[in-house]
């Protein structure tokens, strides 16, 4: 269906089979089919886009490439319209003398890093969904990735936002130098804020220059507590590796059956610690590691070579693929965060929770700053094993919260998330969260029903 008239040249489809690909994402919600789906090229499509569904009554549900966790891309109202941000993929300007490159929203967050390297530049945030991810979906949920504990999240390297407001007008966010103080940082706002104050249209981000060198290593554990004793240490000795991963038993046995890498299932943990700099400065620092790791029981491969990296890598990018695979089991996917001298106490209290509901809990992700996937493993097509699962995900959330934890590091809140806010969050701050929605969004029509 096309509206020549309201949305001249717009791409916009009511046929049934491209609805219900807009219905669901990567997350276990169940979304809505929705009225309508287009796809701009150009903020001004976007503006005209909204204006037009205002005018019809229609609620307005952004979306990158569908890859969130938490549902933040799902219409929850059949009188919806999803703008899909997938076809705007240019690469507007990439400056390597202000160290900034700006972008539309539905670039891949991978071919945009390919893209720099070509002139030595990086850029860190590095989601495991790299490969399929949109730039302006990292931007809507902060996402982070394994490099985070080194290099920061989305959020630190956001410099000026180019916003699409739920009244249509377009306003520009920020700036482009390093350094800005000029009245509130507005753009702040939009980073993480899950779509529901306005349609991220263009974005330009700092980035930087390609680190000389790469050493990873892989550190096996016996024992959970050793590896969540480890970790602080590390850090602790001055060391800020590039990424500091963590895989459990119940990881290194799922990926064993499915690619048969090699890995040891005599470890009750791995560690995957990559160091990035100049070559004889890294050198020293993997062995550092590699004796602080001795001292907790943990034996070390370390791999130099382009190729041993991305063999080590391939199995914790792997997992989540893995568990797909699963033909008996559907899981319950949550990530959590927690201070890392508290991370051995939430892993063994996940490792406790397991053994005692006897359903599968399968822990991953980015020890160096705390966040953790975790991966609830209950029977397809039993319900109550289903709600029995859904029963560990408030347990965990309780506890991750004693342990002044966060119940979402990086996937956001969207709608799987939402009855569980206020374990997180005092009345006050959700009154203040839900004013400032009210002021750009005063008609409930942005991704309404997400966070709150």
């Amino acid at each position: 269906m096309k509206d020549l008239n309201l949305i001249h040249g717009v791409d916009i489809s009511d046929v049934k089979e491209d609805l219900i690909c807009y219905s669901y994402d990567a997350s276990y919600a169940q979304g809505a089919i929705p009225e309508l789906v287009a796809w701009p090229k150009n903020s001004d499509e976007i503006s005209r886009i909204v204006k037009w569904a205002t005018n019809k009554g229609l609620k307005i549900v952004p979306r990158g490439a569908g890859t969130g966790m938490a549902g933040g891309a799902i219409p929850i109202n059949s009188r919806s319209i999803v703008i899909s941000l997938e076809r705007m993929i240019e690469v507007i300007e990439i400056n390597p003398k202000n160290f900034t490159a700006t972008v539309q929203p539905g670039v891949i967050n991978g071919d945009f890093q390919k893209e720099l390297l070509i002139q030595s530049l990086f850029y860190p945030p590095d989601p495991a969904s790299l490969d399929y991810c949109t730039i302006g979906g990292n931007v809507a949920t902060n996402a982070g990735g394994p490099r985070a504990i080194k290099y920061g999240v989305t959020r630190n390297y956001v410099m000026e936002l180019e916003v699409v407001l739920p009244n249509g007008s377009i306003v520009n966010l920020g700036g482009k130098t390093v350094k800005r103080v000029v009245g509130y940082e507005l753009k702040e706002l939009f980073i993480g804020s899950e779509g529901t104050l306005g349609i991220i249209s263009k974005i330009t981000l700092r980035v930087l220059p390609e680190p000389e060198e790469v050493i990873t290593l892989l550190i096996s554990f016996k024992e959970l507590e050793n590896a969540g004793d480890c970790i602080p240490k590390i850090i602790g000795s001055g060391i800020i590796p590039r990424t500091l991963e963590f895989l459990d038993n119940t990881c290194l046995q799922i990926i064993e059956e499915n690619k048969d890498m090699g890995l040891s299932l005599d470890s009750d943990a791995l560690l995957l610690v990559e160091l990035d700099g100049e070559l004889t400065s890294i050198k020293r620092q993997a062995e550092k590691i590699v004796d602080i790791a001795r001292k907790f029981k943990g034996e070390t491969q370390i791999a130099t070579d382009y190729y041993s990296r991305e063999n080590l890598w391939q199995a914790r990018r792997s997992i989540s693929p893995c568990i797909l695979k699963m033909k008996d089991k559907e899981k319950i996917n949550i990530d959590i965060a927690v201070p890392i001298d508290n991370l051995s106490t939430a892993l063994t209290k996940l490792k406790e929770l397991s053994l005692n509901s006897d359903i599968p809990i399968v822990s991953f992700g980015h020890a160096g700053d705390g966040n953790i996937h975790v991966n609830i493993l209950v029977k397809k097509g039993d319900e109550q094993h289903r709600q029995k699962g859904f029963d560990l995900v408030k347990k965990i959330f309780e506890i991750i919260v004693s342990l002044g934890g966060a119940i979402s590091g990086e996937h956001g809140i969207g709608v799987t998330k939402k009855s569980y806010i206020d374990l997180q969050l005092s009345k006050k701050n959700i009154d203040l969260m839900r004013a400032v929605k009210r002021v750009f969004d005063p008609k409930e029509i942005m991704n309404p029903g997400k966070i709150f």
